[in-house]
């Protein structure tokens, strides 16, 4: 019994490893609310939590938001008041002087 359980755990930890994506010191911005993770081009992910092993940093899989055709949640950030938005909405803040408007 107990070597079934020990069986289960690790099966556990190899399952939840596969499911980490890494994420460099650099592209992480915890500044606004939830986690914003960029992965190029002004394009950014939102995640709720973000982890450390001896690896580096990393969140999993499943705490990244996902539309309805399963493709993650894409934002930008505006380079004048650092606020994120849809991929595909123009700059919103009023007080920005922003030429994405």
């Amino acid at each position: 019994m107990k070597k079934l359980a020990l069986l289960c755990v690790l099966s556990l930890s190899a399952l939840c490893a596969h499911d980490r994506i890494y994420i460099s010191d650099e592209d992480i911005d915890v500044s606004h609310g939830p986690f914003m993770m960029h992965i190029g081009h002004n394009v950014w992910i939102e995640t709720d939590a973000v982890h450390r092993d001896h690896t580096g940093l990393y969140t999993f899989e499943s705490s990244l938001p996902r539309c309805k055709n399963a493709e993650y949640v894409k934002s930008w950030k505006c380079p004048y008041c650092y606020r994120y938005w849809p991929i595909g909405t123009a700059c919103q803040n009023d007080e920005c002087p922003s030429k994405y408007k």
